[in-house]
């Protein structure tokens, strides 16, 4: 798909998903005003709320995209036990919440050089999909997060016990506004986003999913010869 084509699907998509929550925040007002009783003015107002939060979670998925999209790369070694801990203390409250494990394991390496900021928000995108899509039912749930360095170049992987998905579904699972069933309480952005940044660093991106027991995300980078650079606008 050719830029021009992705950013007329990028603000369609947009727009029809912003649209109806908008529609829905008017019927409420509506209904919140019609009924006098407390109780009743109180539940549209929550289901308000949770509209609201909706448009704000995926405006600020826009500006995300954008940010990462003019972000200028510079490439310094990454201190990867830093990086893992920010990694940690970021989702700590939502993995408690969801009584996941959080399981990393880096191989001993040589210093790698990576664009920081690049290398957090993929595995932020990654940690925060595998939260999302875990098997409430399972009673061990874990995620696997493993970095592993060699002369050869970087594989970054984060493996999950989830929910799994569908192979018809796993081919799309990195295109815009995908999202991983219709019950999914995301916007689809976040694997988008995550692809958009690693092929920004010269990386790939592949995944590896079974129904029901869980997936695999690998991410590979080639040797990277310490220069500075910036992204293309």
């Amino acid at each position: 798909m050719s830029h021009s084509n992705l950013i007329e699907k990028f603000i369609y998509s947009c727009s029809h998903d912003l649209r109806a929550p908008v529609s829905s925040i008017q019927g409420l007002v509506r209904i919140a005003e019609y009924y006098p009783h407390h109780d009743e003015t109180h539940k549209c107002l929550e289901m308000i709320e949770a509209c609201t939060h909706t448009m704000d979670k995926l405006l600020r998925t826009m500006e995300e995209y954008l940010v990462n999209n003019h972000h200028s790369l510079k490439f310094t070694s990454i201190d990867l036990p830093k990086l893992i801990q920010e990694i940690e203390d970021e989702f700590k409250n939502q993995l408690d919440a969801c009584n996941i494990s959080l399981v990393s394991d880096v191989k001993p390496s040589p210093s790698w050089k990576s664009d920081y900021h690049s290398i957090s928000k993929i595995l932020k995108y990654l940690i925060s999909n595998a939260i999302a899509f875990h098997d409430p039912g399972k009673e061990e749930r874990k995620i696997n997060l493993t970095i592993e360095i060699s002369d050869s170049g970087a594989v970054l992987e984060v493996s999950d016990n989830g929910l799994g998905i569908p192979e018809a579904q796993a081919k799309k699972l990195f295109e815009i506004f995908h999202r991983g069933s219709e019950n999914s309480l995301g916007i689809g952005m976040g694997l988008f986003l995550t692809k958009s940044i690693v092929e920004k660093i010269g990386g790939d991106i592949a995944c590896r999913s079974v129904v029901k027991e869980g997936t695999t995300i690998t991410i590979s980078f080639p040797v990277f010869n310490g220069i500075t650079q910036s992204c293309q606008s």
